[in-house]
């Protein structure tokens, strides 16, 4: 027979994370004090059978360190003496606490949660029995992919008490709220490849909306949040275009913008904050209008973008055959590069001494990074032309082609790497 699972009262803390020592409260509100005590760092412990310490710790240790990942403790498994401690805040330990629990009630069977009780941790997503088996993947493989790139917590489980007749099986998305609206729309995603128009509304054919199931308690934004999650649809060539290969674009749009951005079915579904969001949208647009022809941006009075000046002749060496150069710059540093037409301010006399290569990212770091990299393979171009060897700059291709390389590559999709997806249609990173 196995032990229950009995979480200790707080012991002494571990030495990597020494308590907070104590001070005055007084003055402090209730409220205050209540934060104050939230914000220490103390341990709890558990004790545990030997094969659940085994299941909790996982293959190479990835369960234990998934949960740490998601709740933010630190996670002591002493397999000898069959006992956990967690270190962190009172949320964290109580986190963990609830987390382990479920990890070793799926050992025995379903695991029971109540959706009528109020957590601020859990999205719950109804998903159809026949699609349970592709969302899990070979061995769970493709819902542990999913809980890596999201750090959340997911398994299937038996809802009880009220709400409990919601259609599918449920599946527990635990993570913070960025994290979970991510997994959500990936598994969504997922259903909508297997089964097309489940999680979609239409409008004479066209996919307008998002189906979104009622939250659980707890899983309402505040009334002053400005989270969301907004859609746009695509064509089938933009969706082709905006995925890029195995996601590759798609997942440069969401990181230069901050957002959270997937698509399910042919609808691009964006969710963040409100500049998130914004920002997003703008990166989408002008990408789709650069499969079409060259574009201006009007960036003066925008706070996410660097304008770097680059000499005509040098447009083909910082770009590379089919753009890859620039490409893994944006991969190195995590932005949104693209060159941006001639304004009429640009020009003298009609003519444009420089193009501008302009570089977009929420984070300042990020477009410095790519500007650094950008400059250097410059000055490596200008080195060259006047006669020095090559050298390895910044990564990439070292092709020396002109403009027509690039705009070969922005025009004609048979020369662009983003349409590499379009056969298959699908993001399977």
């Amino acid at each position: 027979t196995r032990s229950p699972f009995r979480p200790s009262h707080p012991t002494h803390v571990h030495p990597r994370f020494p308590c907070v020592p104590p001070t005055a409260t007084s003055g402090m509100d209730d409220d205050e004090e209540m934060t104050r005590d939230d914000d220490k760092r103390d341990k709890d412990s558990m004790e545990i059978d030997k094969d659940d310490a085994a299941f909790v710790l996982g293959r190479g240790g990835a369960t234990k360190r998934k949960i740490e990942r998601v709740c933010g403790a630190m996670i002591d498994l002493n397999e000898r003496d069959c006992r956990i401690d967690v270190v962190g805040t009172s949320r964290q330990r109580r986190l963990a606490m609830d987390y382990l629990s479920f990890v070793i009630q799926q050992r025995q069977g379903p695991v029971n949660i109540d959706p009528d009780s109020p957590r601020d941790d859990l999205t719950i997503l109804a998903v159809p029995g026949d699609c349970v088996a592709f969302v899990m993947g070979r061995g769970g493989q493709t819902l542990r992919t999913i809980e890596e790139e999201w750090s959340t917590l997911m398994f299937f489980a038996k809802p009880k008490g009220a709400g409990s007749d919601a259609s599918g099986e449920m599946l527990m998305i635990f993570g913070d709220l960025r994290a979970r609206r991510g997994a959500e729309l990936k598994v969504m995603s997922a259903v909508e490849h297997k089964k097309p128009g489940h999680f979609l509304h239409f409008d004479a054919g066209v996919p307008s909306s998002l189906k979104i199931q009622p939250r659980c308690r707890g899983d309402q934004l505040p009334d002053d949040s400005d989270w969301d999650i907004e859609t746009v649809p695509l064509s089938p060539d933009d969706f082709s275009y905006a995925l890029g290969a195995q996601g590759s674009t798609r997942r440069k749009l969401a990181k230069a913008s901050g957002a959270v951005l997937e698509y399910v079915g042919m609808l691009a579904c964006i969710a963040g904050t409100k500049a998130q969001r914004s920002r997003c949208r703008d990166y989408l647009r002008w990408l789709l209008k650069q499969r079409l022809g060259p574009v201006s941006v009007d960036y003066l009075d925008r706070d996410d973008v660097l304008a770097v000046p680059v000499p005509p002749q040098s447009v083909g060496f910082i770009t590379g055959a089919r753009g890859e150069t620039l490409r893994t710059v944006e991969r190195n540093s995590g932005t949104f590069c693209f060159t941006s037409s001639a304004r009429p301010e640009d020009m003298v006399d009609g003519v444009r001494h420089d193009e501008t290569l302009l570089i977009f990212c929420h984070d300042k770091r990020a477009r410095d990074r790519a500007r650094d990299e950008i400059e250097d393979r410059i000055h490596e171009h200008a080195r060259l032309q006047r006669g020095g060897a090559p050298r390895h700059v910044g990564g990439g291709d070292r092709d020396t082609g002109d403009r027509r390389d690039r705009d070969r590559g922005r025009h004609d999709d048979r020369y662009d790497d983003r349409y590499d997806d379009r056969r298959g249609g699908r993001d399977h990173d």
